[in-house]
């Protein structure tokens, strides 16, 4: 009886080393990779250099667009803000006028911005 608890004791010693073994070494390549992408970070970061400012461009006045067509149940605060990302899109060379505003047309159930999503993440690579 002595013998099998003498054998058992030494599997069980033999696995527990086994696994301490193994969680040291899995642990310690997590630290090494984590150090290496680390440098390559400040590696990479610090070849960027420093940013030149672009001479500021003399401001054009255009004339003023005409308004644009809105379909009923935009408010005006909507329009004024499409037009403003639209303006604040444009490089300053090309002139953009916002033309017609009105509302997104359903797909199906879902909303317009989930029907991007899933547009967006199903494209194919």
């Amino acid at each position: 009886m002595s013998a099998l608890l003498l054998q058992t004791e030494n599997l069980l010693g033999n696995a527990a080393m086994t696994v301490l073994i193994g969680i040291v070494v899995v642990f310690g390549v997590l630290i090494v990779l984590t150090f290496i992408f680390w440098l390559f970070g400040k590696v990479a970061g610090s070849s960027k250099g420093t940013p030149v400012a672009a001479p500021a461009a003399p401001a054009v006045v255009a004339p003023a667009a005409p308004a644009p067509v809105v379909e009923d149940g935009v408010p005006e605060e909507v329009v004024a803000v499409i037009a403003a990302a639209v303006a604040a899109m444009s490089d300053g060379t090309t002139r953009y006028a916002v033309r017609r505003i009105s509302a997104a047309r359903a797909q199906g159930a879902r909303p317009v911005w989930a029907a991007a999503g899933i547009a967006e993440n199903t494209q194919p690579f």
